[in-house]
């Protein structure tokens, strides 16, 4: 089974963490993998000079938003996503197609500015596209754009329906339906034969899903990237 690694939520804050865990998996054979960035905020030169480095190890990295952070939810299907997946990360939910387009471009703007290629990939915070439509980022200038189903390929104007695991859990509750998810994920992958998308998250790999996310680890499975796989 073929795996699509991400490592999420690379921020100035997060940087650190997303190096060992860059080294982790790329020891395990987990690489390429897709390096998700949150541009916001004050980048060290050395952590700018990172992010250069893993694009030169051909890992692609990923615009994810623009600060990764939602506005208090304006409407009963913010507040139920927030409540059962994205807490206060579901950046386009709470802002406006026109906004959320505007920060989009900042974001790639941002990479040009720092000498990093434009990304063709974007993953929406908490995989929620709110009001922009894939598109529309087809149009940005992104090939790929990551939803919570899958990828969507916006050159061929086409969708692949890919599994997805994950380990962000932050209660026992949300642990177990996390875990549940991820079997049943695992089994439907394994039926279609198609490759998995495997999510890391800062401090997944101390939280209560990291016994899990270290036995993926060690399975090795082969890594692909979006462009790799078949619409």
């Amino acid at each position: 089974m073929q795996a699509i690694w991400s490592v999420h939520d690379v921020s100035p804050a997060t940087v650190a963490w997303a190096d060992r865990m860059v080294r982790r998996l790329t020891s395990r054979g987990a690489s390429p993998m897709m390096i998700l960035v949150i541009p916001a905020g004050e980048w060290p030169a050395e952590a700018i000079e990172l992010l250069r480095r893993w694009e030169a190890a051909s890992h692609v990295l990923a615009l994810h938003g623009w600060d990764h952070r939602a506005l208090r939810p304006a409407d009963t299907y913010h507040r139920i996503h927030s409540v059962l997946l994205s807490r206060d990360a579901a950046e386009h939910l709470s802002r406006g197609k026109a906004e959320m387009l505007s920060r989009i471009e900042r974001g790639r703007a941002w990479f040009a500015a720092n000498g990093l290629a434009e990304p063709r990939v974007y993953v929406p915070p908490a995989w929620a596209l709110g009001a922009v439509s894939p598109n529309e980022l087809g149009a940005a200038g992104f090939q790929w754009v990551e939803s919570l189903t899958g990828i969507h390929d916006t050159a061929r104007d086409s969708r692949r329906r890919l599994p997805l695991i994950g380990f962000e859990a932050d209660n026992r509750w949300r642990s177990a339906a996390l875990r549940a998810s991820n079997t049943v994920n695992f089994v439907l992958a394994r039926l279609s034969r198609r490759p998995i998308r495997i999510a890391v998250h800062p401090g997944d790999d101390s939280g209560l899903l990291g016994g899990d996310l270290e036995r993926w680890i060690r399975r090795g499975r082969p890594a692909v990237l979006p462009g790799q796989v078949e619409s």
